[in-house]
């Protein structure tokens, strides 16, 4: 069996077993979440939904979500969260700059459990064998998932 069809089978399986619905993911318009969601869809059909959670991100990356999400109609919400943000940051005390950057990652993670939570679905991430190998995620953030499909895959497959 192809390694793309086990992955979807795998995905398959780790929902039913955890008895839950569906999958939710962040869809980031990267090749990995991209991926990600291809995958996803292959084994849940409509049983899966890719959260749009741009945090000061680049524009171009929310039109890439939308282009994956279009190619593979997935059902998709956008949720900008840079007045979330903002406001965390307002009532926190100065920080350095990786404060800053690993709050975006633990900020898209509770949206997407919130949404999982509420959908009887499991998290899924995009993070790669890779990404684990040279600490390349942010614990309580875009490590911080049910299931990880890619994460026994180099980010060169």
């Amino acid at each position: 069996m192809e390694p793309s069809k086990q992955i979807a089978e795998w995905i398959r399986a780790q929902v039913k077993n955890a008895d839950k619905k569906g999958v939710v993911f962040g869809l980031s318009g990267g090749v990995d979440s991209a991926v990600l969601a291809a995958l996803s869809k292959i084994a849940l059909g409509e049983d899966v939904l890719g959260l749009i959670l741009p945090c000061k991100s680049e524009p171009e990356d929310v039109k890439l979500a939308a282009k994956v999400a279009e190619k593979l109609d997935l059902k998709t919400k956008l949720i900008g969260l840079d007045n979330i943000f903002d406001n965390l940051l307002k009532v926190c005390p100065e920080g350095s700059k990786m404060a800053k950057a690993n709050l975006k990652p633990r900020l898209r993670m509770t949206i997407l459990y919130y949404f999982a939570n509420s959908l009887d679905y499991l998290v899924a991430g995009s993070g790669n064998k890779t990404e684990l190998t040279i600490g390349y995620f942010t614990k309580y953030g875009d490590g911080g998932v049910d299931i990880l499909p890619l994460g026994g895959l180099p980010k060169s497959e």
